[in-house]
């Protein structure tokens, strides 16, 4: 009942390579439907509902089976390689008794009194859920380290952001995500391990499936430090460590490895017990691939494959598109990890209290996670020299970048009509404004710039002959108040407002003279605009070509303005390496992805659209990534629903469901037709998707040049109420605007 894929062959480094995860995912889907009988359905879903829920399985067999001896699920349901039944059953024996898997039941209206729980029994709970897992290859080890670790602090955020598992054994889950249901369904650990009847002496914290325990970094690296691995008793295999040690491994890693080694083997086979270590890793492989965390460092298993990260958290979506916006967001923001040397690191404590976060019902928008206040000088230098107003970056991303003036990579540089000031791209923060086209709104505009630091600059209009201003003392002006606005460590803004001699000299009525804000009498001027955007007085046009004034006026204290003295490095933030600010504050999803505002921290989205610029990505493929990432800042901001969200709303809104948190086959069969719809894109749902799929029939290209049609949708579902019906419904729209 379930299939993994997997492409090929590795994705390139090309930017032309993100624009063909989703047609490869539509080829493989394609592939395995030659396969399906009638009345049969792929599906993407993490699990299937009604699994373990009475007679629920075709053809039909018993549960109790010798294997996995579950009373909900027949062992007909596993694999029959032998690895699987093995593996269930050597979980069983070693545990002492099976499975015991708990989820909180969400309690609606009519739920029956006294039930609190969804229970289950058999590894098939877990290892039968479905997922999105991305492997990316690092360059040496030392890069793979650095990845494993940051990837890690991801994990439960994205965890969260990618919710699709509000159903088990027929019942409505009180949380939204799969992770704790598999991290049971595989405890193996002993009574004496799980610490219970107060033996605390064999005590192992966690399941074989979990959260990582210990980060794997390089102090050396200029990042990573011990404290932050400050889960207190790790437990790891001594006589593994000493040895590692010994054959000089660095003691981070060498307690990584012997962490792993105190867990037993699950699954051997009698011909691979005796073997050569020193030329086969079979018996390293089969301690670390049954050590299923929520990241895994993958030592190159031969000389012909590196170094590689496993990142493991996301769940499956019920689209490709979806799970193609997931891979690449998750790739480009490892890319940025090591282009801008991100420093992400969090106590690993607050780690696991993220993933508990995580599991929370509608945790993307009801809850905080645990994230760093400054994530490293590296990109902030980046960003500095291309101001950019987080706010117009938001709503930038409410459109896909099929349009050029909301694109973050516009360039535009110019005022709109209407006076009304653009930010010139997500790169940029100088703005300027011509003479003609100022108007009574323009200031009022600039102001919504949310920079910490606003100036405007009026002075003689640069000719286009020789490329010097009519004002000598303007001319040596620019250059001083250009730099300096670059120079600063957080967001800046200038207005730039050049005058032509003609319109300016000797005129008493020019719009900066009588504004009163401005105030201009004479050229160059420099206004800087203080908190509750007060316009300050100007600084002396005599004073804007010395730099030690300009210095002082512009300087971010203002103490220091009466005083001169530079200002550079006055921003709290991290050290030359990214390390000595070790702050970290409790973040909505959102803030996460988009940044919190001009005094916290940098957003991901923000970050990889800064990559994607550093990097020149083409036309054609930022725009099919810009509908990717305008699809998880809507989910991160709560405008669409993740899956688990729709699923549910879905389900509360059936006629035949009864408020009871049952699911009962009508439902679920309504709910799977029209999973299938949307994944075969004849329905949209926009209460899910947004405006942001393939909606217009554009066919894809596979990497492989395989051309893959694209049908555009037929029928809109969304989920509504209806009053003249009597009761809340789904409600199929025929047509579905792009």
């Amino acid at each position: 009942f379930m299939i993994e894929t997997t492409p090929s062959g590795p994705y390139g480094g090309y930017t032309r390579d993100l624009r063909c995860v989703e047609a490869n995912m539509r080829v493989r889907r394609e592939k395995i439907k030659k396969f399906t009988k009638p009345g049969e359905i792929y599906s993407t879903m993490t699990t299937y509902p009604l699994m373990g829920d009475g007679d629920f399985a075709t053809p039909s067999y018993k549960p109790n089976g010798p294997v996995a001896k579950s009373q909900y699920v027949p062992d007909e349901l596993i694999n029959p390689h032998p690895r699987f039944a093995t593996l269930t059953e050597n979980i069983r024996t070693r545990r002492g008794s099976k499975v015991d898997i708990r989820v909180p039941l969400f309690k609606d209206k009519n739920t029956k009194k006294g039930e609190s729980q969804i229970h289950m029994d058999a590894m098939a709970f877990g290892m039968g859920c479905c997922c999105l897992q991305v492997t990316f290859l690092a360059r040496n080890l030392e890069e793979a380290r650095n990845l494993y670790d940051h990837l890690a602090v991801l994990g439960p955020i994205m965890l969260s952001l990618s919710a699709a598992t509000p159903f088990y054994r027929g019942r409505v889950a009180d949380t939204d995500v799969r992770w704790s249901v598999i991290s049971q369904s595989v405890d193996d650990r002993t009574p004496s391990e799980r610490g219970e009847n107060g033996d605390k002496s064999q005590k192992i914290a966690k399941s074989r499936y979990d959260s990582i325990s210990c980060y794997i970094g390089e102090e050396s690296s200029g990042y990573f430090k011990s404290k932050y691995n400050d889960l207190e008793d790790l437990e790891y295999d001594k006589k593994t460590y000493e040895r590692l040690v010994k054959e000089g491994v660095d003691k981070v890693l060498a307690k990584h490895v012997s962490h792993l080694w105190i867990r037993d083997p699950l699954v051997i086979y009698e011909n691979r017990i005796e073997i050569d270590d020193s030329k086969d890793v079979d018996h390293f492989e089969n301690i670390q691939s049954t050590n299923w965390q929520s990241v895994r460092f993958k030592p190159p298993p031969s000389d012909k494959i590196g170094w590689r990260v496993e990142f493991r958290t996301m769940e499956v979506q019920i689209t490709d598109f979806e799970n193609a916006a997931f891979t690449v967001f998750i790739a480009l923001v490892s890319r940025a990890i090591l282009a801008f040397r991100l420093n992400l690191y969090i106590p690993i404590s607050k780690v696991d209290e993220n993933m508990k976060t995580a599991h929370k019902r509608e945790s993307v928008t009801k809850e905080k996670f645990f994230w760093r206040q400054s994530l490293g000088n590296t990109v902030k230098a980046h960003m500095a020299k291309n101001r950019a107003s987080y706010d117009d970056l938001k709503r930038a991303l409410h459109t896909p970048s099929s349009s050029s003036s909301s694109s973050p990579s516009s360039k535009a540089a110019n005022s709109s009509s209407g006076g009304k000031v653009k930010a010139t791209g997500f790169m940029k923060s100088i703005v300027e404004v011509k003479e003609s086209e100022f108007k009574d709104d323009t200031l009022d505009n600039f102001l919504r710039i949310s920079a910490k630091h606003r100036f405007v600059f009026v002075y003689g209009e640069i000719s286009d002959k020789d490329g010097k201003s009519w004002c000598p003392g303007c001319e040596r002006a620019i250059p001083i108040v250009e730099e300096k606005v670059k120079a600063f460590n957080s967001s800046t803004a200038l207005l730039k407002l050049p005058v032509s001699q003609k319109k300016f000299c000797g005129n008493a009525t020019h719009p900066y003279r009588v504004e009163d804000r401005l105030g201009v009498q004479t050229i160059p001027a420099l206004i800087r605009i203080d908190h509750g955007d007060y316009f300050a007085r100007p600084l002396a046009s005599r004073w804007c070509p010395d730099a030690f004034c300009v210095n002082q006026y512009m300087s971010t204290i203002p103490a220091r303005r009466l005083r001169g003295g530079s200002t550079k490095n006055l921003d709290d933030s991290d050290g030359d390496d990214g390390t000595s600010n070790d702050e970290y504050g409790a973040l909505s999803i959102e803030e996460i992805m988009l940044g919190d505002g001009e005094n916290g921290p940098l957003g991901l989205i923000p970050i990889v659209q800064a990559y994607l610029d550093m990097i020149g990505c083409d036309e054609r493929s930022r725009k099919v990534v810009e509908r990717y990432l305008s699809l998880i800042a809507d989910r991160a901001r709560g405008k669409l629903m993740t899956a688990s969200s729709w699923l549910r709303k879905y389900v509360s809104l059936h006629p035949s469901y009864k408020d009871d948190s049952r699911l009962n086959e009508e439902v679920v069969y309504d709910l799977l037709k029209a999973c299938d719809g949307l994944t075969e894109g004849s329905l949209c749902a926009p209460q899910l998707l947004g405006k942001y799929a393939n909606y217009t029939g554009e066919d894809m290209i596979d990497r492989g040049g395989q051309e893959v049609h694209v049908k555009p949708p037929v029928k809109k579902l969304c989920l509504t109420m209806s009053k003249e019906k009597g009761h809340v419904y789904v409600e199929e729209v025929k047509g579905c605007e792009g």
